[in-house]
């Protein structure tokens, strides 16, 4: 993904990991559905049913599925423990140290399309095509079913532990009071299906993702529109750098599209394929997957 077009000259301003330079890494046989980050530590799953720790940019543990393709991963805050879910709703906490699960249940009617962990590393929350949002603990137990209309394309946790959002797609994000099980907000800020949604450290912005390739960053308490931003098409994924300056897209035109608290948009190539998953290292690099089979790390 590196062919860079510079808009303005604003766009020289955005981070040293929106260089140009890139490493692919390749150990899925097929397309890479999942990825996911805790500080240094990248786990990428595909659709060819296995998990990978990485090692830098040499596979690490790997962990064979048994329930078809891997749809969703999210590594723990400790960075020793992946959640995994599936395409038929299979549910996994993976101990990739000591290469065992630590339970594999059902977790959904359907397609697991996104995990995310609460600050604890006790609890994490899935989206699923089943059109709901649930809470496990870390042994497998479920304490929360959130139910909504429509199918849930993506989940986030807010760093403090107190807001857990969803996106669905009918467009509609929801903050959701898992106390009472409801929503206590939900506003629709794009048109078009939502498939991302990604949160800043500080929890005071939520970027929303939609298929028209728009982006959209909002109070994630309100709906109030802070900016917005285009993109060349559809989002797949959003992630926001460490200080919440930079907003990288995964897009669906074989881009990675970073986008700077101005609003301009910078794309970067390297992928041959679209790309389904964007996140930040703790050192600022970007970890993007593909359909192209391959894990590719900016610099």
């Amino acid at each position: 993904m590196l062919a860079a077009r510079s808009l303005s000259l604003l766009l020289l301003l955005l981070p040293a990991a929106a260089g140009a330079d890139s490493t692919a890494m390749k150990a899925h046989k097929r397309d890479v559905a999942a990825v996911a980050v805790a500080g240094d530590v990248v786990a990428s799953g595909g659709d060819d049913g296995t998990v990978v720790v990485w090692n830098g940019t040499a596979p690490g543990p790997t962990r064979e599925s048994d329930d078809g393709a891997v749809k969703a991963v999210a590594v723990a805050p400790d960075g020793k423990t992946v959640a995994i879910g599936t395409m038929y709703g299979q549910l996994s906490l993976w101990d990739a140290g000591a290469k065992k699960d630590l339970f594999t249940a059902k977790g959904h009617g359907g397609r697991i399309n996104g995990i995310a962990f609460f600050p604890d590393g006790k609890t994490f929350a899935t989206a699923s095509v089943d059109q709901s949002v649930k809470v496990f603990d870390t042994g497998g137990k479920e304490l929360v079913k959130l139910e909504g209309k429509y199918n849930v394309f993506a989940v986030a946790v807010s760093a403090d532990g107190k807001l857990l959002l969803s996106c669905n797609s009918n467009g509609e994000v929801t903050s959701w009071n898992v106390k009472t099980k409801k929503p206590a907000a939900a506003y629709v800020p794009g048109k078009g299906e939502c498939h991302a949604l990604a949160l800043t450290g500080d929890g005071k912005a939520l970027a929303v993702g939609y298929g028209d390739g728009t982006v959209v960053v909002v109070e994630p308490g309100s709906g109030k529109e802070l900016r917005r931003a285009k993109v060349s098409d559809s989002i797949n994924a959003l992630a926001f750098s460490g200080d919440g300056k930079t907003i990288a897209a995964a897009t669906q035109a074989d881009e990675l599209a970073l986008i700077d608290d101005a609003q301009n948009v910078k794309t970067l190539k390297g992928h041959a394929r679209p790309l389904t998953g964007v996140a930040f290292k703790r050192d600022g690099a970007i970890v993007t997957r593909s359909m192209d089979m391959t894990v590719r790390v900016w610099k």
